[in-house]
């Protein structure tokens, strides 16, 4: 399984399996937990970006908290997504929510 791989299958098809997304919530755990050794993040399609309400040139793995807060969702709408934007603007690394 590839992250990338999974986001564009959630995009055609808006369905992933109970593994998919156990796979995505474990790479954004990962990322989470090395993020201070991270220089750069590979920013995902305009398209992509568009269909999870997300900014133009957000990266992958913002995409990926996206998916998993559409999929799964926490307490809060969209806390994934707000969670690990903090953490992008902690370490400089960009990546935001659309705004109003």
């Amino acid at each position: 399984m590839e992250l990338t791989e999974l986001i564009k299958d959630y995009i055609a098809t808006e369905l992933l399996s109970s593994t998919e997304l156990d796979f995505l919530e474990a790479e954004l755990w990962e990322t989470i937990q090395h993020i201070s050794e991270i220089n750069t993040l590979t920013m995902a399609p305009k398209d992509i970006c568009n269909k999870l309400e997300l900014k133009e040139k957000s990266c992958w793995q913002l995409c990926c908290a996206a998916v998993l807060d559409f999929s799964r969702p926490l307490k809060e709408k969209n806390e994934r997504v707000e969670n690990f934007n903090k953490l992008l603007n902690q370490y400089n690394l960009a990546a935001n929510k659309k705004g109003p």
